[in-house]
């Protein structure tokens, strides 16, 4: 007899056909995992080991910076070429050490209000060696929490994003330089001439070695000279700093370290025979002396300690001060050549030096604190000896420069003619008011005293 199998009555097959289409929706309806990486909005996504080339561009101009393929050393190529500053390049593509997401979008357009627009944003674009850059976005002002107002090139989306703060970003040209003056280890210079002022030429070089590597211990030529009583380990760790020394600043090619003359001239070359000279300046502030490098633009400022064993082989000139009026004790500074005078004081209201005649002169209030600086402690960059009024030009002085005390009396500065010197630097013949005593003054000096008072 057969079995029989049992019906499904109506309300089971109901029940069946709703359990199969709960299960075929839920099946269906799987979220996809990779849904919020597609929809994900990236600042960046690059590996900066690969980047090759990084361009800022501000209103005021574009900075680039490129790598060298080979050595893999950083340079400025614009909008001046010089070496760059590796630790803060470094600094700069840390912040894509990992991928960058937007955190939230916050407004549209209205970029003034985040420093998004022309005028306040930075334009940061990464190449990877390749035809179009890697990743191009603007930086705009920081927001709260860490995060910076940012937009991405084509679209006026305005997203908060992590990406360091814009401080890693927003320096000058000038400030990406190298701030590494010598950039050689020890291992890689060959010899070292050591020039001061007005004492013995010292070099030092290395021992020649049986296998002709150029390694050899250091000793210093001609063997003793005075100030120069070091042993092999001594010149090793001296140059080792001197190859590795750290500006705490660049300034201006007009800032006034010194440097006629300079207290010593320094020659490196290295093992390549590639050779670098150094003029280390008289001029000492707060334990800070100043560099210049021949060929390079801007003024380094040391720690004195790193360059002090340089000038104990020969002592330093001293300084010859033309007059001296403390700046508390000035009241007015004057400018007069032909027809022309301009007056510099301190406004009534706030202390500060400016223009007080003629009216509307415009003059840079940097140019005005050098006048007073260097008109405060006028100082003497040769004296010319014996030289006669005719040759001198100081008997109808071609400019003079006075400064008046509170009490009403004066100091002056007679300009008379100008001369070139065997090393092709302009100078003035100058004396004080009442004296007989002829000094020069670098052209660079007085074309700076120049713009103080407007004239160019």
């Amino acid at each position: 007899m057969k079995q029989q199998i049992p019906s499904l009555t109506a309300k089971s097959t109901i029940l069946a056909a709703f359990t199969l289409l709960v299960c075929a929706v839920t099946f269906f309806d799987q979220p996809s995992t990779n849904r919020g990486a597609e929809q994900q909005t990236w600042i960046a996504k690059i590996n900066p080991d690969h980047v090759s080339k990084i361009e800022l561009t501000k209103a005021t101009g574009k900075t680039v910076l490129v790598r060298d393929s080979l050595t893999e050393d950083w340079s400025i190529t614009s909008p001046l070429k010089q070496a760059a500053d590796h630790d803060r390049i470094n600094h700069l593509l840390a912040a894509f050490r990992r991928e960058i997401p937007v955190d939230v979008q916050v407004d549209e357009g209205n970029l003034k209000d985040y420093k998004l627009d022309a005028s306040g944003s930075i334009v940061v674009e990464l190449w990877t060696d390749m035809d179009k850059p890697a990743a191009s976005f603007t930086i705009g002002g920081d927001a709260a929490g860490g995060s910076t107002f940012v937009r991405i090139s084509g679209n006026d989306a305005v997203y908060r994003a992590r990406i360091g703060g814009r401080r890693r970003f927003e320096h000058s040209a000038a400030e990406w330089r190298n701030r590494i003056v010598v950039d050689r280890s020890e291992e890689d210079i060959q010899g070292v001439t050591v020039e001061p002022w007005n004492g013995a030429v010292v070099h030092m070089v290395r021992q020649p070695t049986a296998e002709e590597t150029g390694d050899g211990a250091w000793v210093v030529e001609p063997a003793g000279s005075p100030g120069w009583d070091l042993d092999a380990e001594a010149v090793s760790t001296l140059i080792r700093v001197l190859g590795k020394m750290r500006a705490v600043n660049i300034l201006d090619d007009e800032f006034d370290g010194g440097f006629s003359p300079p207290a010593v001239n320094i020659n490196i070359m290295d093992k390549e025979g590639t050779e670098m000279t150094l003029a280390i300046g008289r001029r000492q502030e707060s334990g800070v002396s100043f560099v210049r490098v021949a060929g390079q633009s801007g003024v380094y400022a040391v720690p004195e300690t790193d360059v002090r064993a340089f000038l104990g082989g020969a002592e330093a000139p001293n300084e010859t001060i033309i007059f001296q009026v403390p700046e508390s004790e000035i009241d007015r500074l004057i400018f007069y050549q032909r027809k022309t005078q301009v007056d510099l004081a301190r406004h009534a209201d706030t202390n500060v030096w400016g223009v007080s005649s003629p009216e509307g002169l415009k003059v840079d209030v940097a140019n005005i604190q050098f006048v007073v600086r260097t008109l405060g402690k006028l100082l003497s960059d040769g004296e010319a000896g014996r030289v006669s009024n005719r040759r001198s030009g100081l008997n109808r002085p071609r400019m003079v420069f006075e400064v008046q005390r509170k009490d009403g009396s004066h100091e002056a500065l007679f300009v008379g003619k100008h001369f070139r010197s065997k090393q092709g630097e302009i100078y003035f013949y100058v004396k004080k008011q009442d004296s007989t005593d002829v000094h020069v003054l670098s052209e660079k000096t007085l074309s700076r005293l120049r713009k103080g008072f407007g004239q160019n």
